[in-house]
């Protein structure tokens, strides 16, 4: 008998979720292997993953989860695609990337803060593999060494770094962009201290929000006057991390 497990698939247009049954990995006939993604994992490694994985079909539109939801599962993608996508508290979006057959994704979360970068939906009627993040875990963790361990915890952290970029020049404006940077480089370079000393360039800045010097020397000036800002020389300058934090409420 065919042995059922029941996951969740989100709705759309009401947030609720909607119920429905996936099938074990190893119940059909065709490998994963046939999967690019997977085509490097050997025999034995892909009837581990096979005996923990369902299969999923979801209907166009169905939610499979939210940013910031906690990760559960690698998906791949069989057949169909799937929406990556962020959006902004006033409801403008930015599409990440369409997944299509042979995809995987939500790898690089279980090795960063385990909780979804984007958001994802299908944009037609699609067909998954659900890998449960644990057994995918343990599949890749066997075939490292620490010190490649420590690599790709490290390239992780880098792609959750990259995505918060991207959210922030789509949508921040200049001085929130500017907070931020000063924010991220106060905690990198003093997590445990509010008042930090940086030396950064208004050139520099302006080159890591995607603006113009000018507009960032205005926007310095603006956070002078707020105390922000202050004991500002040709050289560095310092911040007061906990304004930061309450100027971009």
């Amino acid at each position: 008998m065919q042995k059922d497990t029941t996951k969740e698939i989100k709705g759309r247009s009401t947030g609720k979720i909607r119920r429905g049954k996936g099938t074990k990995a190893d119940d059909h006939d065709n490998s994963l292997q046939c999967l690019p993604c997977l085509a490097a994992f050997s025999s034995y490694e892909l009837s581990t993953i096979e005996s923990k994985a369902v299969r999923k079909k979801c209907c166009r539109n169905d939610y499979l989860f939210w940013e910031g939801d906690e990760i559960r599962f690698v998906f791949v993608v069989e057949s169909g695609y799937i929406k990556l996508f962020k959006t902004s508290e006033e409801g403008r979006e930015i599409v990440i990337r369409i997944m299509k057959a042979g995809d995987y994704f939500c790898c690089a979360p279980i090795y960063a803060d385990r909780k979804n970068m984007v958001n994802a939906i299908a944009l037609e009627d699609t067909s998954l593999v659900l890998i449960p993040t644990e057994s995918f875990h343990e599949s890749i963790y066997a075939g490292l060494t620490p010190m490649g361990i420590r690599v790709l915890s490290t390239i992780c952290d880098r792609v959750k770094h990259l995505s918060g970029i991207i959210e922030s020049l789509t949508f921040k404006d200049v001085v929130k962009r500017v907070l931020m940077i000063l924010l991220n480089a106060a905690n990198d370079k003093d997590p445990d201290s509010n008042i930090v000393t940086l030396s950064l360039t208004h050139q520099e800045m302006a080159s890591m929000i995607g603006t113009v010097r000018e507009v960032v020397s205005r926007t310095m000036s603006r956070l002078r006057k707020q105390n922000i800002v202050f004991d500002s020389t040709s050289r560095e300058f310092k911040v007061n991390k906990q304004l930061l934090i309450d100027a971009l409420k």
